[in-house]
This record gives C-alpha cells, structure tokens and sequence, in this order.
C-alpha cells in the first residue's frame, strides 16, 4: 500500500472517529417551531382577525435566527469592559463592548421588537410582539435584558403622560409643559424604529441595604439644588445594561419614595461614578454595574414611586417569562437536530426510547412554557370587560407565571444539557453558556420566594383566589381561550383530554385545600398554581387544534409537571435550623 493511500485511510478513520456533527440552528426560528406558527393562526382565526401581515413578519424575522445566533456568540466572546481612566490619568469610566453587541441593538429597532407594543394598530400586537421577543432573546447576546427595562419605562411614562394630560399648568405639582415635552420626547426615543434615535432605559432600584425590599432598603436621596433642580445622592448596587441613554430610578424626596427620570450624561461629569462591573455566573455579555450617584440631575416623575412601577413590573416580568420560553425551545431544537445525526448502540438517539421521552419531556415543557408565556402577555392588555378575567388574575398571574416559567426553564435546560453527552458541559460549543444565562431567571424581577409572598398576599384581596382558580378552571373546559377571550364557537367534545381534566382537577383541589392550610410553603402553592395554569393552557390548545401531538403534550404535561404540593411541619423547619 503506498505512503499516500496509507495516509489517506488514517486521516479518513480520525475524521471520522473525532468529528461529532454539531446540532445545527434552525434556517428559520419560526417556520420550523413545531407550535409557534399554529399558535399564532389559531389565536389571530379565534378572535376573526387576518394573521396575514404577523406571519409574514416573523417568517422573514426567523430568517434571521442563525445571523443573531452568530452575534450572540460574539458577545459571549468579547464581553464588555469598563475603561476607568484615560491615557493621561483622567477619570472617563467608558463602557467597551465590541460590535456586535451595537449590531444587536439596532436589529432590535429596526425590527421594532419594542414599537410593535406601542405604536402597531393591530389588535392582537402584543401577541406579535411576544411572540417576535420569543424568537429573539435565546440569541440575543442578552440585549433583551435592556429592551425588557425599556418596554418597561416607555409603558410606565405613556401611563404617566395619559394620567397628566388634562393637568394645566400649576394645578399639579409635578406636571408642566416642559415635563410633558421631555416625558413624550423620552417615549418617542424608547419607542424609536431608527437606531439613530433609539435609546434604551435601564433600573435604578437595587441599593446595598437589600434587592426586592425597596421600600425599606433605599437610601438614595433626591435633593433640590438652589437652582430648583433636583439632583440624586445614593448607591445603586447592581443596575443592568449601563450603556443605556436613561434610567428610572427610586430616591426617598422628602417622606416619600418617589419615582425619577435620569438622562445619563453622553461625557463623563463625576455625576455618575461607575465603582465596577459585575463579575456574575452568567449574562456576562451584559455590562451591570454598581453606581455612585453624586448629584446626577433627576425629573420628578411621581411622588409616590411603588405604586408606579407596577406596570413596569408587569412588563418586565412576561419579558423574564418570554425569556425562560426562549431559551427552552432554543435548547429543545438543538437536542431534537443533534438527536438525529448523534449514533449509539448501533442507532441514531433519536431511536432509543430513554432518549425519546427525555426529548418528549423537553417538548411538553417547551410547550407548555410557550403557551403559559402567550397567555400572560394576552391577560396582561385584555379588555377590562373580559369576564373571565379581574385584577386580581392579572397580577397574581403575573407574579405566578414569571416563578414557575423561570424554575421550570432552569431545571429543564440543565436536563437538556445530558441530550448532548459530555458536549453539552464543554464551553466552546456555547451550550453551558445558555445555562448559566437562564440562572439569572428566578432572581431578576424578585426571587422565587419574594414572588411567592407577594402571590400569597394577592390571592388574599378580594376575590383574587375564586378568580384565579375559575379562570383556570374554565380555561381547560374550553369556556374561555387564552387570554380569557370569550369565544361562541362549539368546540368539539374530546374524549382524549378526559384523563388530563380529571387529573387537573384533582389538583386544583388539592391546591385549593392547600391554599386554606399554611403548612403548605408559599413557594409551593405558587408553583402549584403555575403547574395548573400551565396544564390549563394546554388542554385549551389542544381542545382547540385537535392535533395529536398537541392532545399528547396535554396528557404528559398532567402526569410529569404537576408540581406535587409540600405539606411541611413549621417545627420540622425550626429544627433543622438549630
């Protein structure tokens, strides 16, 4: 055999022997979803609308899936840098990410990833938006943490404008011509299709003294300069996306805790002293930092600052949930793609049955993250005249769907991670880097237990608790769609959901029994109510669609995501803390 042969057949048998195909991203994001696409036809055919120019619009955004996924890996390569001085000893405290983190942004304008929600006349444009956002932030390098805080302020500040727009001048003590003018120039900039004019907000909450507890924790004051200016003087311990052009921020001004507007100065003025950038598990692609306000000038935007961040939260929790949903179906995608090609035990992975109901546990929770996310986003801007729906559902959901989409995503990404074999914990294939990212899920927003204290307390007001309960109840039935729409169309009766209704009813019972038993966690009810939301919302779907796959989902979701309801001893608690 000749020296070239010889060395022809050993490099074939390494080729062969090293190469691993790799899973390989969707050509396009939407078209490819084995839910999205029928999701949104069946939502948009529900409520008699034409979901022509939406399908249109995310079909031609998914073909862009794998360009946005190649951006995304560069800014986990080349992660932001604070540049504290200049050559000559000056203090600059320059924020350095590299270009495709820029590149991102703009997408996120021109694609309107923002304006959709704001300026669409399309009935249904939150769907749109959602579902666009669903597509975006697995591979967004983490630009959707700042665009989550912009939707946030420009809803708060539209909230804002509207419930001034009557005021005169000097019948209010905050509003004035020249707070309109800069509040509705501010919402124009957020809001911004043009990436020349688009600016990003970011979160000025979070002080050393404690995260969720703002009320309590904030020491930053706002001052009046002789001027009559208002200035800030505080710590703002973690604050997200510091290249943003403005900020909301909480500062106590007088014996309130009041709520303000901050442009960011463009050259550094010693106002805003940048002390350092996070060193965090994951989301590095994003610069957070810790500030020092040292009279950075402020607009007063409402005196009484918690009871309007609200809708704020609101929004920047469904983003936290479109988020858990995005990151699964990425990961979801990839293990189906890598199942196929990946041979062991003389079949292709696909084939073999562990492996099969480990791919169909990552579809059923995908699904069921997808279906919950939509549903909230609907809640969210229904009509007030929805019957099935109430504030109580609304902020309880809210609160519940951001829980248990964040715990469910961090779990089930982890165990998708093992479809991949030792690959999936190698870094340069970039799948412990969507891991680690989705860690930030369950603390953004309000940790697990702060949310579930907060749903505790909700579902004590009024008749928030019947109304939760019976919105689920009749979801499942097929009495209402997602979203609480109220639909007159006969759905058939299926006898394959008899099995998933009965057991989620059980466990609404249970739940209900637990709801009334404070040895039950609150933790535990939360994600209880979320288990059930999220059992709920797929038998509607698949009442809806009649698909097999759809009906499957339904059943597996009723028999593996029912999150069993702990009943613990308090003392049990007390003692094995001594």
């Amino acid at each position: 055999m000749s020296r070239l042969r010889l060395h022809h057949l050993t490099t074939c048998f390494y080729r062969r022997l090293h190469y691993v195909s790799p899973p390989k991203v969707p050509e396009n994001a939407f078209t490819s979803d084995s839910l999205l696409p029928r999701l949104v036809k069946a939502i948009y055919e529900q409520r008699n609308i034409c979901p022509l120019a939406a399908h249109d619009d995310l079909r031609k955004f998914g073909l862009q899936y794998r360009k946005l996924n190649g951006l995304a890996s560069d800014c986990e390569m080349y992660q932001p840098r604070l540049q504290r001085l200049d050559g000559w000893g000056g203090r600059i405290d320059r924020i350095i990410t590299c270009n495709s983190w820029k590149q991102l942004h703009d997408i996120a304008s021109t694609e309107k990833l923002i304006s959709i929600g704001h300026e669409n006349s399309d009935e249904l444009k939150d769907l749109w938006q959602c579902v666009k956002l669903m597509l975006f932030s697995a591979v967004s390098g983490m630009v959707s943490c700042p665009l989550a805080m912009t939707d946030g302020a420009a809803t708060t500040l539209t909230r804002l404008l509207k419930l001034h727009e009557n005021c005169e001048p000097g019948q209010c003590s905050i509003c004035s011509k020249e707070w309109k003018s800069r509040v509705s120039d501010t919402i124009s900039n957020l809001t911004s299709s043009s990436p020349d004019k688009f600016w990003t907000s970011g979160q000025w909450m979070t002080e050393r003294a404690g995260g969720s507890d703002v009320t309590r924790a904030t020491q930053t004051q706002a001052v009046k300069d002789e001027e009559g200016s208002i200035r800030l003087y505080g710590n703002k311990f973690y604050t997200s996306a510091i290249d943003c052009q403005v900020s909301l921020a909480l500062a106590k001004y007088g014996e309130n805790l009041s709520l303000f507007l901050v442009h960011l100065p463009q050259e550094y003025d010693g106002t805003v002293q940048i002390e350092r950038l996070k060193d965090k598990l994951g989301t590095k692609q994003l610069p957070t930092a810790e500030l020092t306000l040292n009279g950075v000038p402020a607009l007063l935007l409402a005196e009484k600052g918690i009871a309007n961040i609200v809708p704020m939260l609101q929004v920047t929790r469904l983003y936290n949930a479109i988020a858990a949903a995005s990151y699964l179906r990425h990961v979801t995608a990839l293990a189906h793609d890598y199942a196929q090609s990946r041979s062991a035990f003389q079949t292709t992975i696909s084939q073999l049955p562990l492996h099969k109901m480990s791919l169909a546990k990552l579809e059923t929770f995908t699904r069921a993250l997808i279906l919950q996310t939509v549903d909230l986003s609907l809640i969210i801007n229904a009509k007030a005249e929805t019957p099935s729906l109430s504030s109580g559902v609304s902020r309880v959901l809210s609160a519940v769907v951001k829980i248990h989409t964040a715990q469910v995503a961090v779990t089930t990404l982890r165990e998708g991670l093992e479809s991949f074999g030792g690959a999936g914990y190698m870094e340069d294939t970039g799948l412990p880097g969507l891991f680690r990212d989705a860690c930030v899920l369950p603390v953004w927003e309000g940790t697990s237990d702060v949310l579930s204290m907060e749903t505790i307390r909700a579902l004590s007001r009024g008749t928030a608790q019947t109304d939760v309960l019976r919105y689920i109840r009749e979801l499942a039935m097929g009495w209402c769609l997602l979203g609480g729409y109220q639909s007159f169309q006969e759905l058939e009766e299926c006898d394959r959901l008899e099995t998933p209704l009965h057991e989620l009813n059980q466990y609404l019972t249970e739940l209900e029994n637990a709801l009334e038993d404070s040895s039950f966690t609150g933790r535990s009810v939360a994600l209880g109510i979320g288990a059930a939301h999220a059992a709920a919302v797929l038998i509607s779907f698949a009442r809806y669609s009649q698909n097999c796959s759809d009906l499957a989902a339904a059943r597996l979701w009723c028999r593996i995501g029912l999150t069993p309801l702990n009943k613990i001893d308090p003392e049990d608690i007390t003692d094995v803390l001594r």
